[in-house]
């Protein structure tokens, strides 16, 4: 069970369905929600210190501190409407620090709850770097929610993206709270015989086996991607199937080779359609 939630909160238009996907989960797992809140500040070169006035610093940071309290103000009142018993953390941190500052707080907690990162936001608080750093570095599970549309329901026909490898293991056991109280489970394992790594064949050991021993209503399935790369897959199957979580073992090989080359992770981030489950 997850008994402590963070969501990240912003100023961005999509930032209401990431909330809204927050305190499903928190309510269905009698969680307590932390709303996180960043207060980015660019950090000025020395040699532009005597062109940008104090008074300027004061009215950009006056502007920001009436902008949390804004957003403080809608989390508590959805919370309180929802009957989740919530808290709030505003942090000032540099416009540099903004990953690693959602990375440390997510390691103080069960869960946390990111948005995609959307190109066309404005947000000061919203990188690219955010979902990545706090996946690889913070030790628990990170849900990230798509920043284009609304989810409905979150948990109950979900999709495991399957391999037999730690990552892929370790996503399964911290996706356990939804996966126990899901409707039905899709055991997905593409390309089943590509990159054998770690997966001699254990007779008497499977993983639909294992999640029906915890009541997981699970069926498996083992597909080729021909022609489409296994992030279409996963994402293709999810659509036929109405799957509103799908739960995926992050960064299988190595951060920078996926990103050079391309990798199940990257195309998940960049390409969902529903909220993912990632560990590492």
């Amino acid at each position: 069970m997850y008994r402590d939630i963070l969501v990240h909160i912003d100023n961005s238009a999509p930032c209401a369905q990431r909330l809204s996907v927050a305190l499903k989960v928190a309510k269905a797992q009698k969680a307590h929600l932390t709303g996180l809140f960043l207060l980015p500040y660019a950090e000025i070169p020395r040699f532009m210190e005597v062109q940008i006035s104090q008074e300027i610093v004061n009215q950009q940071r006056a502007a920001m501190a009436e902008t949390a309290k804004e957003a403080k103000r809608d989390f508590a009142k959805a919370c309180e409407d929802a009957g989740v018993t919530f808290s709030w953390q505003e942090t000032p941190c540099s416009a540099a620090e903004i990953a690693d500052t959602v990375a440390m707080y997510a390691r103080h907690h069960d869960l946390t709850v990111l948005g995609q990162y959307d190109p066309d936001s404005a947000d000061p608080s919203s990188t690219s770097e955010m979902p990545d750093k706090a996946i690889l570095t913070a030790g628990t599970p990170v849900l990230v929610v798509p920043y284009a549309g609304r989810f409905e329901t979150i948990g109950e026909r979900v999709m495991v993206a399957w391999k037999p490898y730690r990552e892929a293991v370790r996503a399964v056991n911290d996706g356990m709270a939804f996966l126990e109280n899901a409707k039905s489970a899709l055991v997905l394992c593409a390309d089943p015989n590509k990159g054998a790594r770690d997966s001699i064949p254990v007779p008497g050991v499977d993983i639909g086996s294992r999640l029906e021993r915890h009541g997981v209503n699970v069926r498996k399935e083992n597909m080729n991607a021909s022609g489409i790369s296994v992030g279409d897959l996963l994402l293709s199957r999810a659509a036929d199937e109405g799957i509103d979580l799908i739960v995926c073992g992050a960064y299988g090989r190595p951060r920078l080779r996926e990103l050079m080359m391309g990798g199940v992770t990257q195309h998940l981030l960049r390409h969902m359609t529903v909220p993912v489950l990632m560990s590492h």
